[in-house]
């Protein structure tokens, strides 16, 4: 065949990559489970909202600018983030569609493929989750030299901070991701055992957190990768079937809110289910007993309205189509909306600061809530702004086709830790960190990453 008729028939066989929303929505298979992208596209909304929620600009009594988190001045508005905490349930559905994945990857039963290789399967998650956030990465490197030269550097630099505080769930995803092959194909072979196993070593890491010995204290932290794995792996326990249905699941979802409401009563773990400066056996960090408790119980909830959902979404009626199309558009800009809603939230504070319309009530109160309102409005009409500029870097990422890691599994481990580490630490709080971050992101996606990156060894990243 000629050179311009292969490039010919690659040009058609490829996916465009700006398809209409109604060919999206009507590309999915019959048998989909629809529940999991609509939980997925909840979910980042969901958490868009409790952030906005949760920032707390304003000025004193004297007139000077304040910011933080709600919940330092209003601890009582705790019972807010056993709503807007959905990561858990992300983190589920995102086991699901990774074994979903990994099973069309390897293949199964009689159709193995034998030279599938996990690293292909990795390293093409990764590019689709870290293309969108090269974006952000890139945006904010340029605005962080600008604010340099003109004098509002460190205005910048905290900003940039604070546009980095969603990332901590890329770092974690990462991780899972990385894992991921190898953790399902060992799950499958004796799901209790690794269940039992998994929640064992969970809860024996969770008592050292409260021991006075720093070794040991500091093992805990382990669960920042157990912790959310083991909310991946219950999303394979979902894809396999292997959880109970109906009634059943429903009293396991009681129970587990019996216990996680008991947990934060009678135990030592706080109300809130979301970190926050100066809170005392963080839920989140790491991960904490009450949190897997709240988590497993959120998720049994809405796994037991998943079949009706999926159901719906799934008949041939008008208005359920219409609602099946707006999860696909939602889906298609979710890790957009996620990545930017910090961004716009702080460039409608700056907005509100120059016009001088910051609240100035005390936070929690109901006359903050209204006070706050524009912020809502404001950083709104910016996100719309931004993710119609953005959107097609990450809808680009989601139907590009796929090309191999130019390495072994050892390059990539390396690769993975080393994005881990940049996307957790850019909210380190000095300029020095949230640099160094940013331009090892940028280094990792156009260094190594990149679909078209140059070959890497392996050990090498």
């Amino acid at each position: 065949m000629s050179k311009t008729a292969t490039l010919a028939v690659s040009q058609t066989s490829a996916p465009a990559l700006t398809p209409k929303l109604s060919d999206m929505a009507g590309a999915a298979k019959s048998d989909r489970n629809r529940a999991v992208d609509f939980y997925r596209a909840v979910a980042m909304l969901a958490v868009a909202l409790g952030h906005w929620a949760a920032i707390s600009v304003g000025l004193d009594a004297d007139g000077e600018l304040t910011a933080g988190n709600a919940l330092e001045y209003a601890p009582s508005m705790s019972w807010i983030t056993w709503l807007f905490q959905v990561m858990p349930l992300f983190f589920v559905v995102g086991g699901f569609s990774s074994a979903m994945s990994l099973d069309s990857h390897f293949g199964t039963g009689d159709n193995l493929k034998p030279d599938a290789r996990p690293q292909d399967w990795i390293v093409a998650r990764l590019r689709r989750m870290v293309a969108p956030a090269i974006t952000l990465a890139t945006t904010w490197a340029v605005l962080i030299v600008a604010g340099y030269t003109t004098g509002m550097g460190a205005i910048i630099a905290a900003g940039a901070t604070a546009a980095a505080i969603p990332l901590w769930f890329l770092s974690n995803y990462t991780i899972d991701t990385a894992l991921a092959p190898f953790v399902l194909p060992r799950f499958r072979k004796n799901p209790a055992l690794f269940a039992v196993t998994g929640l064992s070593v969970f809860g024996i890491l969770e008592a050292l957190r409260f021991t006075d010995i720093p070794v040991l204290h500091h093992l805990a932290h382990l669960n920042w990768v157990l912790g959310w794995l083991l909310f991946q792996v219950a999303g394979f326990a979902w894809r396999d079937g292997l959880l109970p249905t109906g009634g059943k699941l429903a009293a396991v979802a009681a129970t587990l809110w019996t216990a996680a409401i008991a947990a934060v009563t009678l135990g030592p773990w706080p109300t809130a289910m979301v970190h926050f400066p100066g809170l005392e056996n963080s839920p989140t960090h790491p991960p904490s007993l009450a949190l897997l408790l709240f988590g497993g119980a959120y998720s049994a909830t809405a796994l037991c309205f998943a079949p009706a959902i999926s159901n719906f979404l799934s008949s041939d009626k008008a208005n359920n189509k219409k609602a099946w199309s707006a999860v696909v558009g939602a889906n298609a800009i979710a890790m957009s909306v996620y990545l930017w809603h910090m961004t716009a939230a702080i460039a409608a504070c700056a907005i509100m600061l120059a016009f001088d319309i910051l609240p100035t009530a005390d936070v929690g109160t109901f006359a903050w809530w209204m006070q706050k309102l524009p912020m809502f409005a404001i950083a709104t009409i910016i996100l719309v702004g931004i993710v119609a500029k953005v959107a097609k870097v990450e809808q680009t990422a989601l139907l590009a086709p796929r090309t191999p890691w130019k390495g072994g599994m050892p390059s990539l481990f390396a690769a993975a830790s080393l994005l881990s580490f940049a996307l957790k630490f850019w909210a380190g709080g000095s300029i020095a960190l949230v640099g160094g971050c940013i331009a090892i992101l940028l280094g990792l996606w156009h260094g190594v990453l990149k679909a078209d990156a140059p070959a890497v060894a392996d050990g090498q990243a």
